[in-house]
């Protein structure tokens, strides 16, 4: 694994956000500053998204076409918690507070996508499913992908019951080195160490996978929180989009 000890904090006219030092494809991790409901473009391109529902659908996102306030509506109508493009004329986005947000790019063929995993798209595969739409859709290799994990509920403070214990232990061998401080029906799940696995196991190189260890629930000034601020905090826009060509 390679942690993204090296990130920085950008600030400009849109908002606050997150950039990986070296990851190759524009992006962004949202902030409080930066939400999904108060972005519907960055830098001039619409930022497509699609209706979460926590489970493992990719919308693959045609960004070639015109009409992109159709495309928008049709995205918004259908369930997914990824969406892959390879067209950099959009960005495409997921929205979170406390599940993790994570992006996709393959270098060679300029695809990219954005996932959104809570513990119940995760233990269903939503990672996978992204990675595997940009393998046999766009002809991505796994090992040339990389990844980037931004700030999501750490496993200081992702404390569980049963719903998301007794999946794990049926479903996934060797489930309790993701889980800490067991204690009668409950215990602390790590997210993030649980979606890489799953990455590593597709074929996905470890040192491509990039983390951002920042905990939204522990820095209140900067992030929201499910498990801390209640059923309405505001929602984080994380968003990619392919690099544009190089002309010439």
């Amino acid at each position: 694994m390679s942690l993204a000890t090296s990130h920085r904090v950008e600030t400009g006219p849109a908002g606050t956000w997150l950039v990986v030092s070296g990851f190759g494809a524009p992006h962004r991790f949202g902030t409080t500053h930066f939400t999904s409901k108060g972005t519907a473009a960055i830098e001039g391109r619409s930022v497509i998204t699609a209706r979460q529902v926590h489970k493992d659908g990719v919308l693959v996102v045609d960004g070639t076409r015109r009409d992109r306030g159709a495309l928008q509506d049709e995205a918004s109508a259908t369930d997914a918690d990824a969406l892959a493009t390879a067209s950099p004329e959009c960005w495409i986005g997921v929205s979170t507070a406390d599940c993790l947000p994570l992006l996709l790019h393959d270098p060679d063929r300029g695809a990219v996508a954005a996932v959104h995993a809570g513990w119940r798209g995760a233990l269903m595969g939503v990672a996978p499913a992204a990675l595997r739409c940009l393998i046999e859709r766009f002809g991505a290799r796994a090992g040339r992908v990389e990844a980037a994990i931004g700030p999501h509920i750490g496993a200081c403070c992702f404390e569980v019951g049963r719903a998301v214990l007794d999946p794990l232990a049926a479903g996934f061998p060797g489930w309790t080195r993701w889980v800490d401080r067991r204690a009668g029906e409950k215990g602390y799940f790590d997210l993030r160490g649980f979606v890489q696995r799953q990455l590593e196991e597709m074929g996905m190189a470890p040192a491509r996978i990039h983390a951002v260890d920042r905990c939204t629930r522990c820095e209140p000034d900067l992030f929201s929180s499910y498990r801390r601020d209640g059923r309405a905090p505001r929602g984080m826009l994380s968003a990619i989009r392919p690099a544009d060509p190089i002309s010439g």
